[in-house]
């Protein structure tokens, strides 16, 4: 079969998921069966032979299969597939058969089976990292653990918040299979000081887990220059344009990255390639096994310790924006990577945007793990990530979801942790500040702190109350029956309905005003703000009815001055009415003041993604862009970011496209008093332009440059 045949069949045989129809999908499910029907009557081989895309990351995965394998199993129908998969005796031909089992033919009998046949299929297998384990010893993606990443996140990257956030979700016997920070701030500086920190939670509690920060793998390599990197992070694509758009290099630089760690973690999730332009006209649930191939493949050649999460719904509506769809994709992602050899766990979660309610979203984690038997889910304080802004599984959820699926964490943590005085004698959760404070005291004393146990404790207790004051979901214990109490319900309800209304804020003419001495006024393709939300690439294009404006108010002048200056509005207008008063001017001031030169026009946009900066840079053509843009709300904070790139590459051609690579750009995020300061921020963006305009370069070139 053709490739373009196959990519259509394909996407018309998923379960609707609105990413798709980008790509072929469909709404009918009149097609839908039919296309089914043709995949379920296709011999393995045959689509193992047809490539959908060529690139280096297709040719890595044809590598991979074992050919000796597929002579014995290249006839076999998908229906056939489908059967053994279903039957008694799945485990055992896949243990023989499993790697003659192209990622292509995975997504093929998936896309064949209904939510029931899935949940059948995850529940029998498991892929343990410790194959070899004696009777009774729970270990990671057993078939009797139940398991979480603590996710410790800070707006700010503060030390003290990250500390209490991980001792809280140790008392809840949290953080048995990794402790996983997303830095707000990507520099090198912070990088190494939040992998120094993490090594010193691990170590000096003598923790049996491992720890990462989810840098990309240059930034870490470079960072383990300068102290410990425990785990190697990446986020994977199932096109080389798309993982060369985030790592900045393909397969062969992921491998010889992969080797320099001695374990690894890696991230997926449906629609990041759609979004980002980089598809190749894949649907999304095939880029995704090809994803899990990827990282199969990893495995083989490097033998490291190796964990995935899939970060299923943290995109938004235009990926899928229904609970159903989040329980099918992670149905489909979880037996996907089981059948890859894999072990993964869920991040079950939900965007602002999306317009899930976390009650709901509570309700279909409890259904999520009954049906699948994840590895792990993440867990984060209050539910609510204070850096990210998206909804997941909160500390609380996870005693109630071991208990209710009649499983546990591993069976060393659980001993550690009970020694620590963590948990109670018989491992069940006491979450209280006494707790809390006493390992802070723990932790210190352990570091090599003089002052007495008690001191450390009360000091701790301070800390604990006075991140409560700044509304953090720490120090609250769990209710009667590890029911959420209802200062928590009520924080997490007013900061849903507080991130709805968000959504839709207008930029505050006065603070353009205030900000912007001279500025000129656009706005993006989007018809209004549900077609924003609903359909970002809108959001990403310039209005062609404004293209005259700029390029009589602006275009002449730009290059005459060494950056530009752009604002949008983003998903967050509160963000840029709150900040950037304190931020923009003082930016210019401080460029000014360095010699760098500004274009007096600024350009405000309407209804603008980071992308539409992309579009504006190619228009302009400014040697430097900078664009101040608000992020998506449901931190409880309203945080602005700003993303810097450089105009050209080495050779002097443009980089500026609608669909340019992220990984050609430097994002200052999280700016907020309670996050990266005012200061900071300006002191950081200034130093980041001084070292752009010398290196001639932005992004992950710019990162890993002295």
């Amino acid at each position: 079969m053709e490739a373009k045949q196959l990519k259509l069949l394909f996407a018309r045989a998923n379960a609707f998921k609105e990413g798709d129809l980008s790509i072929g999908g469909t709404t009918d499910e009149l097609l839908r069966t039919d296309a089914r029907n043709q995949i379920s009557a296709m011999k393995i081989e045959e689509i193992q032979q047809t490539l959908l895309v060529e690139d280096q990351l297709s040719e890595l995965l044809a590598r991979s299969i074992d050919r000796q394998k597929l002579r014995f199993i290249g006839d076999m129908r998908i229906a056939e597939l489908k059967q053994i998969l279903l039957g008694a005796k799945a485990e055992i031909w896949l243990k023989s058969n499993a790697t003659a089992l192209s990622s292509e033919s995975i997504a093929a009998v998936v896309k064949t089976m209904n939510n029931s046949e899935l949940s059948q299929v995850a529940l029998s297998l498991f892929n343990p990292i410790a194959n070899k384990q004696p009777v009774g010893i729970v270990t990671i993606g057993s078939p009797g653990h139940f398991g979480s990443r603590i996710q410790p996140n800070s707006p700010g990257d503060d030390e003290d918040e990250i500390l209490i956030s991980t001792l809280e979700a140790l008392c809840y016997g949290c953080g048995d299979v990794i402790i996983g920070l997303n830095p707000a701030g990507d520099d090198l500086e912070t990088i190494v000081r939040t992998e120094k920190l993490l090594q010193n939670i691990v170590e000096r509690l003598q923790l049996p887990t491992r720890y990462c920060v989810l840098s990309d793998m240059n930034k870490q390599k470079k960072a383990a220059e300068f102290t410990r990197v425990d785990v190697g992070f990446q986020s994977l694509a199932g096109t080389s344009t798309a993982l060369t758009g985030m790592l900045g290099g393909d397969v062969d630089l992921l491998l010889e990255l992969c080797r320099s760690f001695n374990g690894l973690y890696f991230e997926t999730g449906q629609g990041s390639e759609v979004t980002n332009g980089a598809a190749e006209g894949i649907d999304m649930l095939t880029l995704e096994s090809r994803c899990y191939g990827l990282a199969r493949h990893i495995k083989k050649e490097t033998g490291k310790w190796m964990i995935l999460n899939d970060v299923a719904g943290f995109i938004g509506p235009e990926v899928f924006k229904t609970g159903e769809q989040l329980k099918r994709t992670c149905l489909e992602d979880t037996v996907m990577a089981k059948l890859h050899g894999l072990t993964m766990g869920l991040d079950i979660c939900s965007t602002f945007h999306m317009g899930i309610h976390p009650k709901e979203l509570g309700q279909l984690t409890q259904e999520i793990v009954s049906l699948t038997a994840p590895t792990y889910l993440m867990s984060v304080a209050g539910k609510a990530d204070p850096m990210l802004g998206y909804l997941t599984t909160s500390f609380r959820e996870h005693p109630r979801l071991r208990k209710a699926n009649s499983k546990q964490i591993t069976s060393v943590m659980q001993k550690r942790l009970i020694d620590l005085n963590a948990l109670k004698s018989d491992g069940t959760i006491d979450p209280t500040q006494d707790r809390i404070a006493m390992l802070y005291a723990r932790f210190h004393k352990e570091g090599g702190e003089k002052r007495s146990s008690e001191t450390l404790v009360e000091e701790g207790k301070r800390k604990i109350m006075a991140l409560q004051q700044r509304g953090y979901d720490l120090g609250y214990d769990a209710g009667t029956d590890n029911v959420d109490p209802v200062v928590v319900t009520d924080r997490l309800n007013k900061m849903f309905n507080n991130a709805r209304i968000a959504l839709y804020a207008k930029t505050d003419p006065a603070v353009i005003r205030d900000c912007c001495p001279e500025a000129v006024s656009i706005s993006t393709a989007s018809l209004d703000r549900d077609d924003y939300l609903a359909h970002p690439s809108g959001g990403e294009k310039i209005a062609e009815s404004h293209l005259h404006t700029l390029m009589s108010k602006v275009k002449q002048s730009v290059k005459s001055f060494q950056v530009q200056l752009v604002v949008s509005d983003g998903l967050n207008a509160d963000a840029v009415n709150e900040h950037l008063r304190n931020v923009l001017p003082a930016f210019r001031w401080n460029l000014t003041t360095a010699g760098i030169t500004v274009c007096p026009t600024d350009v405000i946009i309407e209804n603008g993604r980071v992308r539409a900066g992309y579009h504006l840079g190619k228009i302009l053509q400014p040697e430097l862009l900078v664009h101040f843009i608000g992020e998506r709300p449901g931190t409880g904070l309203n945080q602005l970011s700003a993303y810097l790139t450089y105009g050209t590459d080495k050779e002097g051609h443009s980089v500026y496209q609608e669909e340019m690579d992220h990984s050609l750009t430097t994002a200052v995020c999280g700016i907020h008093p309670q996050g990266k300061s005012y200061q900071m921020a300006v002191d950081e963006l200034v130093r980041l332009v001084l070292k752009a305009l010398e290196n001639k370069c932005t992004g992950v070139k710019l990162g890993v440059s002295k």
